[in-house]
């Protein structure tokens, strides 16, 4: 890739905090696309308190014209300030956005250039993605499955969000009009780029390239793969919260995979809290789940649950009562 100073088409979006160990994976993930058209990095460094900084400042000596950093003195996050659109989008310039944050990589050289083709030949389109392959930080190898999928529009998305955002890339004014018209950070939501995904599905089509572009790295710390039950149970409650958004917005009707996507959240939260002991929490979720929308070994489980519970909560009450009685 040559460094060229003329006005990008697409901007590359990297925000990262203490990668000092996948930095540069990352950037030379980008440096290597081969494209007929420029380019820019931008680069946000949260105020990472290991080697990640250092590491940006080589790449930004070697390739000045290409990569534009930030690098934050305080760390912007825990302040709860919108990174994504106050320090990344207000600065770009390109037609056209690809995201990658700082601990995945690509692993195509032609990724951009094959999205962008498409994009200029079909303005009908409002974004393209692709799969990505996985690769599992603990056990130190590639997985055998891939994320990713087609779906078939906006009432699919619903049901679960199937875009790995390492390998999207969006047109810029479609980014700026979500931002603008759903103002994202005042609801809170912890993941910011479903509800994005949605937005622009409903306007406009999606294309998806059924190819690995990309590498997606699992961290433990993440929220969707947590150990922690609470961080997990807020990320999922943050994605119905996101579907209650637009299905209200846009007066969506309730549709049966939706449903059933929702159950399973809930079973999914039942039954870690049940695996816990944490039993009035996996009461609370075990409610919520409609019967109808999950399997039959589902359906038993919760069912041997509930019974379970009256058992205890009347050895309670008999206990209780003999005591008194004494």
């Amino acid at each position: 890739m040559k460094d060229i100073a003329n006005t990008p088409l697409v901007s590359i979006i990297c925000s990262t905090y203490n990668h000092g160990l996948y930095i540069s994976q990352c950037l030379d993930g980008f440096l290597m696309q081969k494209t007929n058209f420029p380019f820019e990095i931008l680069i946000h460094d949260d105020a990472s308190t290991d080697n990640t900084p250092d590491i940006i400042r080589e790449y930004e000596h070697n390739h000045p014209q290409v990569i534009r950093p930030i690098y934050q003195k305080e760390n912007k996050y825990s302040k709860k300030e919108d990174i994504f659109a106050k320090y990344q989008c207000s600065r770009v310039r390109g037609k056209y956005i690809a995201i990658c944050e700082g601990d995945d990589y690509w692993i195509d050289p032609l990724k951009l250039q094959k999205q962008i083709d498409f994009l200029e030949n079909n303005p009908d389109y409002g974004m393209i993605y692709t799969t990505s392959k996985v690769y599992n930080q603990k056990e130190g190898k590639i997985e055998e499955d891939i994320i990713g999928r087609k779906f078939n529009g906006y009432i699919e998305l619903l049901s679960g969000n199937c875009i790995p955002t390492l390998t999207s890339c969006i047109r810029s004014a479609l980014v700026m009009e979500y931002l603008k018209e759903v103002e994202p950070k005042s609801k809170n939501w912890l993941m910011g780029d479903y509800p994005m995904w949605l937005w622009i599905s409903y306007y406009h089509k999606i294309k998806f390239l059924p190819e690995s572009t990309t590498v997606y790295r699992v961290l433990e710390e993440s929220a969707s793969h947590s150990n922690d039950i609470q961080k997990y149970e807020r990320f999922i409650l943050s994605t119905i919260d996101i579907t209650a958004f637009y299905i209200h917005k846009f007066k969506t009707p309730l549709t049966e995979p939706y449903l059933r996507s929702l159950s399973c959240f809930y079973y999914d939260l039942y039954d870690k809290y049940m695996c816990l002991g944490m039993y009035k929490k996996s009461r609370h979720y075990s409610k919520l789940i409609n019967p109808s929308y999950v399997s039959a070994r589902m359906r038993r489980k919760v069912r041997r649950f509930h019974l379970r519970f009256i058992q205890i909560r009347l050895a309670k009450w008999f206990d209780i009562k003999g005591k008194e009685r004494k």
